[in-house]
């Protein structure tokens, strides 16, 4: 006989008693009175310097903290160590299973997710991405994030006429573009899912220099960083990290659990980097595409990536990391190579 808590199932009171185990059964004596038939009592997986638990078949438990009933009990209800249980005692078996286990989440994480995500956003339907465009550009208004523009109405006129060169004939969705004035955002343009393209007075004036002079370089640098847009757009990049990032944290919460925010987040922080790498490399040669197909040089895009670099590395981290062009991208200068490499770039 050992003292036990027997905790009843219908309220959290715990109940003081004498456990013993005969005539094929679990008897409890004390502050409550019971009997539970052997063959429909379970012994939990034993762990050391923890108590043996009891589950009995209406729900109750029983915890009994005395070490020297637990071998009893186990030979009274029949106890056998689970596969998983003899595997773990052994070394090698355990450092196998741990090795396994390893490689299993590296495929995953590499191969299954990215697989996963690709196909569930070709069923995200497209008034979906009306909806989070729409939400998007309304919630950084609401913020006071993007105001009204200070550019003149040829200006933006002259910017709408940009887009509507390097937009595919047949786009998936109708774009349009919204001209914004942005301190906080800076030299920037964003991409939104339902079709809509944001520049912010920053980025033109910042293109055009202090003469402000709108010449042709300056549209053409203009056009590429519109045409890159469209390529977000155009492959649905936002919905595709959406579902990746949700896929990602999903599977670094199974993994790390609730203990903390910041430890499960932060493999999907790393992982949906690379996925913004790979992303902005594909908007990348979609612009080069388009500039082409126009006869836009690409040369002024390149230069353009390696101004926004140089003005990127003189601001503090917390900022550059808040601003698309300046983020966690794959690096300035190796983009603006790609860019003059492009078949068929014309210099100027």
């Amino acid at each position: 006989m050992s003292a036990a808590h027997y905790f009843d199932s219908r309220s959290a009171r715990l109940h003081v008693v004498d456990l013993s185990a005969s005539n094929g059964a679990i008897h409890l004596s004390g502050e409550t009175t019971r009997s539970y038939p052997a063959p429909e009592t379970r012994l939990a997986e034993p762990f050391r310097h923890t108590p043996a638990v009891l589950y009995f078949a209406d729900g109750a438990r029983a915890e009994v903290h005395d070490p020297a009933m637990r071998a009893m009990l186990a030979e009274t209800l029949g106890y056998r160590k689970s596969w998983v249980v003899r595997w773990q005692e052994h070394t090698a078996a355990a450092l196998a299973g741990l090795a396994l286990l390893v490689g299993l989440i590296a495929s995953a994480w590499h191969w299954g997710i990215p697989a996963a995500a690709e196909r569930l956003s070709r069923e995200v339907p497209p008034a979906a991405d009306q909806a989070l465009g729409r939400n998007a550009l309304a919630l950084l208004e609401r913020q006071g994030l993007l105001r009204p523009s200070r550019l003149s109405e040829d200006r933006i006129a002259a910017l709408a006429g940009i887009l509507q060169r390097v937009q595919p004939a047949a786009p998936r969705i109708p774009l349009r573009l919204r001209v914004y004035a942005a301190p906080q955002l800076g030299a920037n343009a964003l991409a939104f899912p339902d079709g809509t393209i944001v520049l912010t007075d920053e980025m033109v004036r910042m293109v055009m220099g202090r003469d402000n002079d709108f010449d042709a370089r300056a549209a053409a640098a203009l056009a590429g960083v519109l045409a890159h847009e469209v390529g977000h757009i155009e492959m649905r990049h936002s919905v595709r990290t959406i579902t990746r990032s949700s896929l990602t944290a999903a599977l670094s919460a199974t993994l790390f659990g609730d203990f903390s925010a910041v430890a499960a987040g932060l493999p999907a922080v790393l992982t949906n980097m690379e996925y913004s790498r790979e992303m902005e490399l594909a908007a990348d040669d979609h612009a080069a595409r388009a500039l082409q197909a126009n006869g836009i040089p690409t040369a002024p895009l390149a230069d353009l990536f390696l101004h926004l670099d140089e003005r990127a590395s003189k601001l503090p981290k917390f900022m550059r990391q808040a601003m698309s062009y300046a983020s966690s991208h794959p690096g300035r200068d190796a983009r603006s190579q790609r860019l003059r490499k492009a078949p068929g770039n014309k210099a100027d």
